[in-house]
């Protein structure tokens, strides 16, 4: 292994890709995790989820690509993705729609069977009969653009461990599925191919370049933010939020998911909270604050007065699921009551959300001194204070805000064999470039609030159950 030093001056950068949600991110790294190129595109949002077609990653990427400055400087490229989400490949490698996301609700699983992937599969199967009968390759979303680049099909996993999750044999044979459409696996790190001539002259990244394995853009967020190690927590926040702990071992609360880290022997317990981003984006849909950015939001939020009435935001009255978008409501709403009061309940809503995986997570054995954050909420200085003041914990920023790619470069400087493991790159090229401390006198202030609410939200769960059916 070179040391962290000697690969700093090389001057060429590894192109680091993650494929959001709502938005492609890439950033041009240099070798010892400086961001020299940031670009970003918006995705447009699937109202129906059917009618997602792969072609929109591939022509947003291209313009993407398009205004960054330091292609030619590129040494490797690396992608993460969303998932699980699941694209069909023709054996002309053409990708068949529709593009299976991972929120559609779209899946047919089998009790005992704990992949993510195969039960989308098995809908596929039965509902796109014709397309499945034309299917060479099930590639996940980072799979489908290294592919698309490389012309290599492959499956990314992190471990031996993390197979059974993806697709394994057994569950393959289970859900009676053909293995020869599911790629070889290859690890996080690990060399898939090589740039074509024909991918670059749509992508414009040199021929040649070498494509290598990043993966799953939650498994990359805990790379990138160093959450390598027994203790440490990633709080990744996009248009879901998982509060991601790294722990020494399994942890069984059906509260939490528990499943194999990124990192050999470790396991990653998370509260998963799979609405938190899309919320926010609502409430800035209906209250026409398109052209408002996020941080002038932020400001009129945490600018009202203290004293001032602020309504509650329910996000949902289903039981079990008391952080995810579906049912919400606002409670005593009133005509005094404007955007920065509703956005402040909106927002107070999901930093309570926060507050309570943590406190579930502690109740499980997994204590919490500090929260490593990653995306596009932590750019945001205001959101960063608040949600340290909700939680009582110090809320830590990196170099690099969105994790994924800092975890791809990791990946990539492993692959190119300048670190000899994936905990060693973390170690060596996350640093924390912002740290925001809990205000006592606020948390004090939100930990009363955050009572308030905890109890006034299971009041009228419980009284509108019955009518709603729930």
């Amino acid at each position: 292994m070179q040391a962290h030093t000697q690969i700093s001056s090389s001057g060429r950068t590894l192109l680091c890709v993650d494929f959001g949600t709502s938005a492609i991110k890439a950033g041009c790294i240099s070798y010892n995790g400086v961001l020299q190129d940031f670009e970003y595109e918006r995705l447009p949002q699937a109202k129906d989820a059917d009618g997602f077609s792969a072609e929109v990653w591939t022509t947003r990427f291209s313009r993407l690509l398009g205004r960054m400055r330091l292609l030619d400087s590129v040494s490797a490229v690396i992608i993460s993705g969303n998932g699980p989400t699941i694209v069909a490949v023709d054996n002309n490698g053409q990708a068949l729609d529709p593009v299976m996301l991972w929120f559609d609700g779209h899946d047919r699983r089998i009790d005992g069977q704990p992949s993510f992937f195969l039960p989308k599969v098995a809908w596929f199967a039965g509902q796109h009969r014709d397309a499945f009968a034309r299917t060479r390759w099930f590639l996940s979303c980072p799979e489908y653009i290294s592919y698309c680049l490389s012309g290599v099909p492959t499956t990314i996993t992190p471990s031996d461990e993390f197979v059974r999750y993806i697709w394994s044999g057994d569950g393959i044979e289970a859900y009676g599925l053909d293995q020869r459409t599911f790629p070889r696996y290859v690890r996080i790190g690990e060399t898939i191919g090589r740039v074509t001539e024909a991918a670059a002259r749509v992508f414009a990244i040199p021929t040649g370049v070498p494509v290598i394995a990043g993966g799953s853009d939650f498994l990359m967020s805990l790379i990138g933010t160093a959450t390598v190690k027994p203790g440490r927590t990633c709080d990744r926040a996009g248009t879901s939020e998982g509060i991601n702990y790294c722990s020494a071992g399994a942890v069984s609360d059906e509260r939490l998911r528990c499943l194999p880290h990124a990192i050999d022997g470790m396991y990653n317990v998370a509260g998963i909270l799979s609405s938190t981003g899309r919320i926010f984006e609502w409430f800035r849909d209906i209250s026409g604050q398109h052209e408002v950015s996020y941080a002038e939001m932020l400001r009129s939020i945490t600018e009202l007065p203290q004293d001032r009435h602020i309504p509650w935001f329910f996000p949902t009255i289903r039981d079990g699921a008391a952080w995810e978008f579906s049912r919400g409501m606002f409670i005593e709403l009133g005509a005094q009551h404007g955007t920065a009061e509703m956005g402040k309940a909106v927002v107070e809503s999901i930093g309570f959300a926060v507050r309570a995986s943590v406190e579930i997570l502690e109740q499980a054995g997994c204590p919490i001194s500090e929260l490593r954050v990653s995306g596009g909420q932590a750019k945001n200085q205001q959101w960063n204070q608040m949600k340290a003041d909700i939680i009582g914990k110090p809320v830590l920023v990196g170099q690099v805000a969105d994790a994924e790619i800092m975890g791809n470069a990791c990946a990539g400087l492993v692959g190119m064999g300048h670190f000899a493991g994936l905990v060693e790159a973390a170690e060596a090229l996350y640093t924390v470039s912002a740290r925001f401390e809990p205000d006592g006198p606020s948390h004090q202030r939100y930990s009363e609030d955050y009572a308030r609410y905890c109890a006034a939200y299971e009041t009228f769960r419980h009284a509108l159950r019955d009518c709603f059916a729930l």
